[in-house]
């Protein structure tokens, strides 16, 4: 009998089947020494042997529960903390403190949440997970932090039964650029044909599928994609990338018959695209009529290698590698993947894209177990940093021996700058006065300052109240007309981070119409604001009381809702409106839904106003 092993899909959902697939159920750890490409590093080992010193199971202790305990999925928020989803359901929060490269704090965000392949944040901060029942459905949740203390106090439920309990299962997902969530879902069958007993493919098998959260309706973007596990927008064009798992088995016995698997692939996806499968996997054949229709991959891999994630190349250490399409795939099979190899891709939406891979790739993850690779890959929004996720479910003699890592990349001497994130807000209208910003940082020095490099100016800075944060306030002198202004930190000792942008607008600068408006704090007046009135009681006079909402990116539409009813404004800015309160508000005792909406029909947060007896 030969011994065979299917594709990722396969091997991330189920222990039973991961066994009878033929992956190695017990041995030794295996590993060979990493190696990154010239002008990138990679720090690992030695104890334990090669593993990455950011996340390993001596300093994540999740990762060395068991053989299904690592980490599938990887996100960073605003802040810049790598959020990771393990097999087994837990949503953790991995933080280095002391910024030495090695996780010293490891938050549980979440838990229950089965087999989370997908981690998406929304700019409103809403954590959204792809979450598998093990040979079950699948389903799209939504995690809220109401009261902001790193743990989930709303965990919902926003689409539920997607068919994932065949060969393959609900993957990765992404907010595209209209503002709409898209994620992956895995064909229900090897090649088309179900095994007896087994799903038959349905209509959201194989495809794309997309769905305004907030009316949660779902429609096919694009199909034929037997198991697009990885997917990601292009940061400038907009256009979506997916990667592909080709049907079939791989067969690791002696005697076994020709292999006409078809190779994996990266696909351009556009709406309507038939992209295959079943019946005309790989590049399409213009002589039958399966292929009829079929759009051409954009690049392919060999046979059975598995691409497990696709992301672009961005932030300060991107330099002229900019934007270039990253993949990693899973498996190493005759010398080939186990690596996250890079392309450049050029070309346009109108007359198709072109991907030449560069070489070396990024980096050789030193794989010998074919279940056992690269899963998942994030960009840190400060750093640049490119983070790995490996996930190793081969059952070792040693628990200890799981490769769960998740390995931290980044060019050579950039450990020793200074880094800085977008600044929060964004912008600003011309003529304002005196405004407070906020920016993360990596590296900060202590005593450094914002400066603005535009007008030659060092910003009054003081630490802000999370970690890593900078506020600094921005002069009425330098808003006085529309520009764009280029700030900076500089340490004490004369060294300074990369630059972000500020923009002074000659109205109200409205976000872009994909982002989301962000609340940060509110309060409640009566006639002045140094009256502060908290909190709210039931039969108040409401004459003259206010309700106002500070944060970011509220457009010149912007409504204020209380419990889904828009207040009538006094006032309204891009970071602050305020509304009359209403008897309605104060008619019963219990807490309020503050939120923003913008003229885009993108909501904001929730904040909780309380109403006492």
């Amino acid at each position: 009998m030969k011994k065979c092993s299917r594709a990722l899909g396969v091997a991330l959902l189920a222990v039973a089947v991961l066994a009878s697939g033929g992956f190695p159920t017990q041995g030794t750890a295996q590993t060979f020494r990493p190696v990154p490409a010239p002008g990138f590093e990679m720090p690992f080992g030695p104890s334990p042997l090669f593993a990455p010193p950011f996340a390993n199971p001596s300093n994540v202790p999740e990762f060395a529960a068991s053989a299904f305990s690592g980490p599938v999925s990887m996100a960073f928020d605003s802040r810049g903390r790598l959020f990771v989803g393990t097999y087994p359901g837990r949503i953790l929060i991995l933080i280095d403190n002391n910024e030495n490269g090695a996780v010293d704090e490891v938050k549980t965000f979440a838990t229950g949440v089965q087999i989370p392949l997908g981690l998406e944040f929304r700019a409103n901060g809403d954590l959204f997970v792809t979450s598998n029942l093990l040979g079950g459905v699948g389903r799209i949740m939504r995690l809220r932090d109401l009261d902001g203390d790193d743990v989930a106090d709303e965990k919902t439920i926003i689409v539920d039964g997607l068919p994932s309990e065949g060969d393959h299962q609900t993957d990765k997902l992404k907010f595209g650029p209209d503002g709409l969530l898209y994620f992956g879902q895995g064909s229900s069958t090897d090649n088309g044909s179900a095994e007896l007993g087994k799903p038959v493919e349905r209509p959201l098998n194989a495809s794309i599928v997309r769905m305004d959260v907030d009316n949660p309706q779902l429609s096919v973007f694009a199909s034929g994609l037997r198991n697009p596990f990885g997917m990601a927008f292009h940061p400038e064009n907009g256009q979506l990338f997916t990667t592909d798992g080709g049907s079939g088995e791989i067969c690791q016995m002696p005697n076994c018959p020709p292999d006409t698997s078809p190779p994996e692939e990266v696909n351009w996806v556009v709406q309507g695209g038939n992209y295959g499968f079943p019946g005309c996997e790989g590049t399409p054949d213009a002589g039958r009529a399966e292929c009829s229709g079929v759009r051409p991959p954009l690049t392919q891999f060999l046979r059975h290698t598995t691409p497990s994630s696709v992301t672009f190349y961005t932030g300060p250490q991107a330099g002229d590698s900019k934007n270039q399409m990253l993949v990693t795939l899973f498996k190493r099979l005759g010398g080939n993947g186990g690596d996250l190899k890079r392309f450049n891709l050029t070309g346009n939406a109108t007359i198709g894209f072109q991907a030449t891979e560069i070489l070396p790739s990024i980096a050789d993850f030193g794989l010998v177990d074919p279940g056992d690779g690269p899963v998942d890959t994030a960009i840190d929004p400060i750093t640049g940093d490119i983070y790995v996720a490996r996930f190793d479910p081969v059952h070792h003699f040693d628990q200890n021996e799981h490769h769960h890592y998740i390995y931290r990349i980044h060019r050579v001497g950039s450990d020793a700058l200074t880094f800085i994130g977008p600044v929060k807000p964004a912008a600003v209208k011309a003529g304002s006065q005196g405004l407070t910003i906020s920016l993360f940082g990596r590296r900060v020095k202590p005593g450094a300052v914002v400066f603005d490099v535009s007008d030659g100016l060092a910003l009054a800075t003081r630490p802000g109240p999370r970690p890593f944060e900078l506020l600094a306030d921005l002069p009425a002198s330098a808003l006085g007309s529309e520009r764009t202004l280029l700030l900076e930190v500089r340490n004490p000792d004369g060294s300074q981070s990369n630059q972000q942008t500020f923009a002074v607008t000659t109205g109200d600068p409205d976000p872009p119409p994909q982002v989301f408006p962000q609340l940060t704090s509110m309060f409640v007046y009566k006639k002045k604001r140094k009256k502060v009135v908290n909190p709210l009681t039931v039969g108040a006079t409401v004459k003259k009381l206010r309700l106002v909402v500070s944060g970011t990116d509220f457009d010149s539409g912007a409504q204020l809702l209380v419990n889904d009813i828009a207040l009538q404004l006094d006032s309204s800015t891009a970071t602050e409106l305020v509304g009359r309160v209403t008897n309605q508000m104060v008619a019963a005792a219990g807490e309020l839904n503050v939120q923003v909406k913008n003229s885009t029909g993108k909501v904001s947060n929730i904040l909780k106003l309380a109403v006492s007896p």
